[in-house]
């Protein structure tokens, strides 16, 4: 073999080698998947959620059920409740999660978790709403014994009440087409 290609063949081979590695290395690696994507959902919930329950500080408890998946507010009146404030709620549960904590030796009142002021159930599971975290933008929840830091969008919904989940009327300028 003359000089080239044994250095061609040194080249190849150390090449293969690292091909074979990597190869080795994806296929028998394991991810922990515990901590790649942290969210609300509980398995307690169910896959299909009957009842939510609104808890407001101040304002009249709102329950919403669920009927052949028609949603409705059932308390403190009853009216169907509109659908895209409803699935904006259930945003909440597929939420990652930044951070979490044992709430064992944490004072709760520091990140506003002490009192149930704003909480929402699912289905039984209970999510309190805290304080906003002012430097990262993000609210502390708790859920059973762990605190957990969500960038959520639906404490402004749970916080109008009842009203929130009635369906907008059109404005007077949308016709619909009639033929």
């Amino acid at each position: 073999m003359s000089s080239p290609n044994k250095k061609r063949f040194i080249q190849n081979l150390f090449l293969l080698l690292v091909v074979a590695g990597l190869a080795f290395f994806i296929t028998t690696r394991k991810e922990d998947s515990s901590n790649l994507h942290q969210t609300l959902y509980d398995k307690s919930i169910g896959d299909d959620a009957k009842e939510v329950i609104i808890h407001s500080e101040g304002r009249e408890d709102v329950v919403l059920e669920n009927n052949d998946s028609v949603w409705s507010v059932v308390k403190p009146t009853k009216f169907l409740a509109d659908k895209s404030k409803v699935h904006h709620l259930f945003t909440l549960l597929s939420e990652n999660a930044d951070s979490q904590y044992d709430t064992k030796d944490k004072d709760l009142a520091a990140y506003g978790l002490d009192k149930d002021r704003l909480s929402v159930s699912f289905n039984g599971v209970k999510i309190i709403f805290g304080k906003l975290n002012e430097v990262t933008q993000k609210r502390f929840l708790l859920k059973g014994d762990t605190i957990y830091l969500v960038q959520e969008t639906v404490s402004g919904l749970l916080e109008m009440g009842e009203d929130a989940f009635k369906a907008m009327p059109k404005p007077s300028f949308i016709h619909e087409k009639t033929e």
